[in-house]
């Protein structure tokens, strides 16, 4: 976990790749889908003859050390990691690249460098440690992980799960708020190293992404590498769980449709983020709820000898609109090394961040003061009074309220006054002007800057970002 803060915190903002094909509505993969490239099976082939392996006890054999970070730098929604100011506008209709851009990003992605193989080969296991924290990714197909809806986009929240959210414990501060912690209630359970939840947990995420397949007659096993969390999945009729029997990972039973493994999931405790922000693309604030209504249905098709595809489905109904489904591939890699995830050994985020934040509230900072920013008359004028944005952040509706100044003499000073979540009232840090273009950074717990523009419309419309990803804003003047 302490990995993976400080790893999130200095990764930059990717590029996300331009689209091209019309979103179409996905059916479920099953079976059927194996055979020449194609959209339904992600263009992964399936040799002419192949034939599906079977375990010495008769069942479908989908045994395998599979890497979830392949994907990891596929965005969760489709166009997530392009918000950036200036960037080319991203075609939200474009599900998968091309064959030429793929192969291109193929050859550029075969000629980088494994730092930190490298440096393991030459003995320094230090480097290589520090280089392995995030996992390698391969170019994929796909421009983002959802599939259903066929926008690429997850669904609304219902009222009931933005109230929620609302009540949600992150250490992840949204554009303009300020968090507090006093305790562990403070955080969500994969800070606390409990879970990381369905079906977060099974979605690309930046390091330590082993996923190992095992077998037995009459089991699957999913052994996941990160806070060492194994399901054991039953494929043949079981009892079930009595309604009021909640786990954090619910309640699994699995059947074989053909050689297709479905698995489906119920009773779960209502105390785990449905997503969680290190998956890229997601929303920020990682305050995604869930409730005991939540299912989640799986569903595994092997490919061929080396890659399997892997679908999941949410439906939450109390907190979601409508269902959504992820899907991506994974190639089995034999060597794949999957030590100990030893989560709670020498986890200090709680207790650090929790002195922390006592001691900062019982000693104050004072703000330093801004000095004035040049600004033309016309810039200065317009700009003067008070201005709200909202972001789109699917889980929590931020409003930041900004006030700028006209000082009358060719400056402007600039603060902000605070969100819908609480007040803040101070200056806006690194603020400049130049021209039309303004650039700022939040003065909130955790840095998110904005570079946008004063446009001819009366808006300020720009990209507020942070190691959580860029937003699309437009601020209006409300006096």
């Amino acid at each position: 976990m302490q990995s993976l803060k400080s790893t999130i915190r200095s990764v930059l903002l990717g590029a996300g790749a331009a689209p091209l094909f019309l979103a179409t509505a996905h059916a479920q993969i099953n079976d059927s889908i194996r055979g020449a490239p194609s959209e339904a099976n992600h263009f992964i082939a399936t040799p002419e003859g192949w034939e599906h392996p079977k375990t010495p006890w008769g069942e479908p054999d989908i045994r395998a050390k599979l890497d979830m970070m392949q994907a990891s730098r596929v965005p969760l929604e489709r166009c997530a990691a392009s918000y950036r100011f200036g960037a080319p506008p991203c075609d939200m209709n474009k599900v998968w690249l091309t064959e030429e851009e793929y192969n291109a990003a193929l050859a550029r992605w075969s000629s980088q460098v494994d730092v930190s193989k490298q440096a393991l080969e030459e003995g320094n296991i230090a480097l290589s440690l520090r280089t392995g924290l995030v996992d390698p990714n391969i170019p994929q197909r796909q421009t983002n992980l959802i599939f259903d809806p066929p926008n690429g986009l997850l669904p609304p929240l219902t009222p009931e799960g933005k109230r929620l959210a609302l009540q949600m414990g992150s250490d992840w501060a949204l554009p303009g708020e300020d968090l507090t912690f006093d305790g562990p209630e403070d955080f969500d359970n994969w800070d606390r190293c409990i879970t990381r939840g369905l079906p977060s947990s099974m979605m690309p995420y930046r390091y330590n992404g082993g996923f190992f397949i095992e077998q037995a007659p009459g089991y699957v096993i999913f052994r996941l590498e990160m806070i060492h969390e194994a399901r054991i999945i039953p494929t043949t009729e079981v009892e079930e769980l009595p309604p009021e029997i909640k786990q954090y990972l619910g309640h699994s039973r699995g059947r074989w449709e053909g050689n297709t493994l479905v698995v489906e999931t119920t009773n779960f405790k209502a105390t785990n983020p449905l997503i969680n922000l290190a998956v890229v693309g997601s929303p920020p604030g990682n305050r995604f709820p869930s409730s005991e209504e939540l299912k989640v249905t799986e569903r595994v098709v092997r490919l061929n000898d080396d890659t399997w595809l892997y679908e999941i489905t949410a439906e939450d109904p109390k907190i979601l609109t409508a269902p959504f489904t992820v899907r991506y591939p994974m190639r089995h890699d034999p060597n794949y090394l999957m030590p100990e995830y030893a989560c709670h050994e020498g986890n200090t985020i709680i207790r650090y961040y929790t002195e922390t934040s006592r001691h900062e509230r019982a000693n104050p900072t004072p703000e330093p003061e801004q000095a004035p920013v040049a600004a033309s008359p016309d810039v200065a004028s317009t700009l003067d009074g008070r201005w709200v944005g909202r972001p789109r952040i699917v889980t929590i509706d931020v409003d930041i309220e900004l006030e700028f100044t006209d000082n009358g003499n060719g400056t402007v000073n600039a603060k902000l006054i605070g969100t819908n979540l609480g007040e803040i009232n101070k200056p806006l840090r690194d603020f400049n002007i130049d021209d039309r273009v303004l650039s700022f950074t939040l003065p909130n717990i955790d840095p998110w800057r904005f570079q946008g523009e004063l446009k001819e419309d009366g808006t300020i419309t720009g990209v507020v970002a942070s190691a959580q990803g860029g937003l699309p804003v437009t601020f209006r003047r409300i006096r």
